[in-house]
This record gives C-alpha cells, structure tokens and sequence, in this order.
C-alpha cells in the first residue's frame, strides 16, 4: 500500500466475527482486502496481540465475516480462514496474520466432467448449485455440443467460460454472477464514488473541498493489460465436425458494448482463431463478440485515494479533477483497501476505461455521478431480477479433511443456495 502522506482522515471502522468461536473477541489493529477481477477475494487481518489457544484454533477452512465503512457506505464479505502467521521472535508482542479467502473458496475444487448440448450459462448454474452458491445469472442461448472441465479447479472454469463469450464472473457474499461485461458494470451505476483530485499547490484544501484521490496514474494508449487483449478485429472461424461445414464471423471491439466513453478508437490489428469447433453461425457470432469485449478497456490507470467500499472489481468510480482526457468514468480491475483501527481507510486501485472525452450516459449509467452517491437497492433488484441473499452457515462436509497435522476443520460452509 503507497502511502501519500494524507494521514488525517477517519471515520470508517471494521468488524470480525468468527460463527464458530464466538468467543473471540481479541481487537485486530487492521484489515486489508485484496481485491480483483477473476482471482479470489482475499483478506488479510492483523492482530497485534494473539493467544496460542487461539492460534491453534484458527485452521483452514474455520468460516469467518468481516464488515467495514466509511462515512457514507459499507461492505461485508464472507469466507474462511487459509492460514495464520505467527512468528516467534524476541518480542513481547508478537503480531499474528490470518488469511481468508471469500465465498469462492470452495471452487478450487478440481474436477473432470463432460457436458453436452448445454449453454454456457446453463453449466455455471450447475456449478453453482454443486458449490452451495446462489446463482445469479443472465442466460446465453448459444448451445455448445460440448463444454469439457480437464483437470481444472471450476473457478478456472468459470472464468474461461466467461472470456469465451464477453461475461464477467464474480462472487458476492455466497452469490455468483455471471453476466455480460455491460451488465457487469451497470449494475450499481446508481452508486458511484467520485474520486477528486485537487493539486494542494494550486487548489488550497478546505473541509469542503478536500480531495479524495491522492495519486492517479493512468496510461492513454492502445495497449491494454485487461486479461492480456487489445483493441482488435477478432476474426472467429471454424468448422463443424459433423456436417463439415464451415462458420465465420468478424467482430470489432468499437462495435460491441456500451461504451463509457464518447472518443473510442478503431482496432489496430486482426486476430484470427481458426482452431475452435464451430456448429453454427450464431455461435461464430458469439465468440467473436464475446473475444472483442475484453478487447474495449485499453487505457489503464492506477490510483490511491480515500478508501471507499465502493471501490471494487467490475464498478465504475469517476476521476475528476486530472484533466479532460482521463476525467470521467473508469471501470475497477484490481482494489486493495486498507482499513486501521485508528479510522485510517486508503484504497489502492487499478482500473481501465475504453476511450477519452465525456461520459457517454445511457438507460443505466448517468452522465455525470451525483454529488453524494447512495446504493439504489429498487434499480439493483429491477436489473438482478432477485433480492440481495443472505448469507447462512449450514452443515456440510468439512472444507479439508482432517490430516496428520491435526487440523480441526469446520465443519461449516458459508450457503446460498
């Protein structure tokens, strides 16, 4: 976490709570939460003071909720403990880390399994069923002959799946989401933090103009990082094996989407696949639309500001205060927050953006966020089609299972379905 030297800010807080050892009470001095597309939730908590029972206690797989805030909003997530650091060192205080994973733990499971004549969003329902998660999904229509899990752990899967046609995965609490890229994004539209940036030597700072972004570091090009794709024509053809008939199709990565920006640029390369089995053209069509939306986000930045929930994977904050070329709205990819005891909160992110110029609004996404944005629950239901799940613990087979070592594993899993 980079520090700018902002140390006054505070107001935001955080709670541990362990279902299964309810007697844990022992104040952590500060969480940090590793956030980012396609990878785990992971959360780090620092305990300045720990006991041996309770570190003997605290193994893998021991369920565990964590909630924070700041002034405006909050955030809870929901998974289990992987591991505890414990150091022995001459110290009389001797800090102690544990490690939790979110809800999508338990989809490191690797398997082997053949589907066929199944939709892509139809295996994802499946998976999440087996896993305990409630499925949120926005159905596919195109039907694969077959869709194959070779040694894979289902959340490799998942996220497969979703690059093949231009969705997004994601868990919430014990919900997974999977839609495309656009839904992933508008979703909390009606909720988006402004991230300010004023230069102290030319803007004096006031309790009415104090800036909230500390650092931002963008890189205005055509090169993009978002899952090692760039702004192309993407060219899918291929050939099926039953009736020998070949299917192409081409797909532009100005040309899909809803862009958030009203200057995008047209692709510099083509790409060509021509070793995908191909049934129809209307799955032609899907995978080369589904491969040019990752191709959209080619400009990307890096920011440190004042931390804020909000601040998460597949949601959009708006710069503003950096100029005309990178002010407006930018997806988050990556977001690492840092919550102290003392009420210090930074969020260290990176994000991405497919164009310059203003904010391009439509039915979800205003064109300018408002002043003090809140959470619309009515707008999230009405897009989701669902009401918000609650988290429970239900009995199920343990996380591991017991080794020589002598772990105690929960017998608990965090359950949505």
């Amino acid at each position: 976490m980079r520090d700018p030297g902002y140390q006054s800010r505070r107001g935001s807080s955080f709670k541990i709570s362990y279902p299964d050892f309810p007697a844990i009470n022992q104040p952590a001095r500060s969480v940090t939460v590793y956030q980012e597309m396609g990878k785990h939730d992971i959360v780090d908590i620092f305990y300045p003071k720990f006991s041996t029972a309770l570190f003997k206690a605290i193994k893998t797989g021991v369920p565990v909720s964590i909630s924070w805030k700041n002034d405006k909003v909050s955030e809870k997530f929901f998974g289990y403990t992987i591991d505890v650091t414990y150091p022995t060192i001459q110290k009389i205080d001797r800090g102690v880390h544990i490690r939790c994973v979110g809800t999508s733990y338990p989809l490191k499971e690797q398997s082997s399994k053949i589907w066929t004549n199944r939709t892509i969003t139809e295996v994802v329902e499946e998976i999440a069923k087996k896993h305990k998660l409630k499925a949120v999904v926005t159905p596919n229509t195109t039907r694969f002959d077959q869709l194959s899990l070779s040694g894979q752990s289902y959340w490799e899967k998942l996220n497969e799946l979703a690059v093949k046609i231009g969705y997004g995965v994601q868990t919430k609490g014990t919900e997974l989401h999977f839609h495309p890229i656009d839904k992933m994004i508008n979703q909390f539209m009606t909720s988006i933090p402004v991230m300010l940036f004023k230069d102290p030597m030319m803007h004096p700072m006031s309790s009415f103009n104090a800036p909230t972004l500390d650092i931002f570091e963008p890189v205005v090009g055509d090169h993009n990082e978002f899952v090692d794709y760039i702004r192309k024509l993407n060219v899918v053809s291929g050939v099926d094996p039953l009736t020998a008939k070949s299917y192409t199709n081409t797909a532009s990565s100005n040309k899909v989407g809803k862009s958030l920006r009203t200057d995008t640029k047209d692709p510099l390369f083509n790409s060509i696949e021509t070793n995908t089995v191909v049934a129809s053209s209307v799955m032609a069509k899907s995978l080369s639309e589904g491969r040019s939306q990752l191709g959209r986000f080619t400009i990307t930045a890096k920011g440190l500001g004042q931390g804020d929930p909000r601040i998460a994977p597949w949601r959009t904050i708006e710069v503003r205060g950096t100029g005309n070329v990178t002010d407006g709205f930018w997806v988050v990819k990556k977001a690492e927050h840092f919550i102290h005891t003392d009420g210090r909160y930074q969020v260290d992110f990176e994000c991405v953006t497919d164009g310059t110029g203003s904010n391009k609004p439509n039915s979800f996404r205003p064109s300018t966020s408002g002043t003090v944005p809140t959470r619309n629950i009515s707008a999230e239901m009405t897009l989701n089609k669902t009401k918000p799940t609650t988290a429970k613990l239900s009995a199920a087979k343990a996380m591991i299972s017991q080794t020589n070592a002598g772990y105690k594993v929960s017998p608990r899993r965090w359950n949505g379905a």
